[in-house]
């Protein structure tokens, strides 16, 4: 641990030593009282491939580069916020603090005096670390410099029984390089942990139904297709609409169950659409999950396979976002599909901003264009034009089109302008139970 640093040094008011009570961890303080206790979790994203490409012991040696780094900022930063309470700069400012590696993380469990941590000092603190650790490292024994991208969870406290919330929040701080764990986080952690458990009971008591909205051919009305979308038909809250637990179904593996769930139900109502003489494909979502377990695909091939079903009655959909995201999990995910014989499309296209050539690589049949182009199209010519060519060029392409988000007579006439393509949305039917759904003309 380095014991000087090349700080800047500033004149002194007057010295400044707060009482001491000994809690075991490194540094200048030889104890504490008053204090304040600061559980930092950094997560170095360009850390976490030097084990895959240099081996196990380049990535300690990294992390024990960047665990130098935290301590020699961490004595600069705490010299600098001593000079500001007026203290000599010659004494060591109170402060004890421990730094470690777990898992891909470097945890800093820090306790010092609470004036030295006030909302301003703290945030100086933090600004010094990150920008210790934006600087590259240099490879052991490589002329190679790699970027850390550190990540920041912390927690402030009259304890350190937090280190593993900001772990987490390190983990799940994408969006944000620095997020602060306080009550809200703890709050919303309870809240999600018991939302979690509810959905898992509902999928035991059978509470996940499946709901279906008819895909629906513009030039004579008549049904199509369908899309199962999922409900929760809660015992205290009535039936719940997938905003209401898919964000965080979609976040663990409840997911995957609540798939298979619709899965199975969606070949329910398919043999019973068969028995009336009324067989059309019906659509069935999938989350970014579900492409990295084979179990869907496998299991709905042999529910349709004992049924005497044709594979070409399930359609499979994936979102434009998952389909970027995920290009590789995509491909395999897709050969698997494409081997069982269903049929694959591209969902809320348009929404992503992403390179229509990437997009019309992929081994998929149907395109769902999102409503945004629909709306454009009933507001001005250009719009209008836009919708038309795209739509154009995908039938061209010998894409199955199908324009999403109709709700009025206005937009259902553009689309019969459009022969070739097919319409869905509230106009013509809102996501209607099995028994209703089998009711409609075809």
């Amino acid at each position: 641990m380095p014991t000087t640093t090349n700080c800047p040094q500033t004149s002194a008011k007057k010295s400044y030593k707060p009482p001491a009570q000994g809690l075991g961890l490194k540094g200048p303080g030889a104890g504490l009282k008053n204090e304040t206790y600061l559980s930092l979790a950094l997560k170095c994203h360009g850390l976490l491939g030097a084990d895959i490409l240099f081996g196990g012991k380049a990535q300690d040696e990294l992390c024990a580069s960047a665990s130098k780094r935290l301590q020699t900022s961490l004595l600069c930063a705490f010299k600098e916020l001593a000079s500001d309470r007026g203290a000599n700069p010659k004494e060591k400012p109170a402060f004890q603090y421990k730094v470690s590696k777990q898992g891909d993380l470097l945890l800093l469990s820090l306790v010092t005096h609470k004036t030295l941590l006030d909302e301003d000092r703290l945030q100086a603190l933090i600004d010094s670390l990150m920008a210790a650790l934006k600087k590259p490292i240099k490879m052991p024994g490589q002329a190679l410099m790699l970027e850390t991208d550190p990540r920041i969870g912390y927690h402030v406290g009259q304890e350190l029984a937090f280190d593993k919330a900001a772990f987490a929040l390190a983990r799940t701080s994408l969006h944000s390089p620095v997020q602060k764990y306080d009550l809200r986080h703890r709050r919303l952690r309870l809240a999600r942990m018991k939302r979690e458990t509810e959905i898992r009971d509902g999928l035991r008591r059978g509470e996940f139904v499946s709901y279906f909205q008819p895909k629906i051919d513009p030039r004579n009305n008549q049904v199509v297709g369908g899309e199962a979308l999922v409900r929760w038909k809660h015992p205290e809250k009535g039936l719940l609409m997938p905003k209401d637990f898919l964000g965080i179904a979609e976040e663990s593996s409840l997911i995957c169950d609540i798939s298979q769930t619709v899965a199975r139900q969606t070949v329910a109502l398919l043999v019973r659409l068969k028995r009336k003489a009324k067989e059309v494909p019906i659509a069935i979502n999938l989350s970014e999950q579900d492409l990295k377990v084979p179990d869907l695909i496998e299991q709905t091939s042999r529910q349709l396979e004992k049924c005497n079903l044709s594979p070409d009655l399930i359609n499979l959909e994936v979102s434009e976002r998952v389909a970027l995201i995920n290009e590789e999990d995509l491909s395999d995910f897709m050969s698997a599909v494409q081997k069982a014989g269903f049929s694959l499309a591209l969902d809320d296209f348009g929404t992503a901003y992403s390179g229509l050539l990437r997009l019309l690589q992929l081994p998929i049949s149907e395109i769902k264009v999102d409503r945004l182009f629909l709306v454009k199209a009933a507001e001005s010519p250009k719009g209008r034009s836009i919708l038309q060519g795209l739509v154009s060029m995908l039938l061209e392409h010998k894409y199955r089109v199908t324009v999403e988000g109709v709700e009025k007579l206005r937009e259902l006439n553009l689309l019969k302008a459009m022969p070739g393509c097919f319409a869905q949305g509230f106009y013509f039917s809102p996501a209607v139970d099995a028994q209703q759904f089998q009711g409609l003309k075809v």
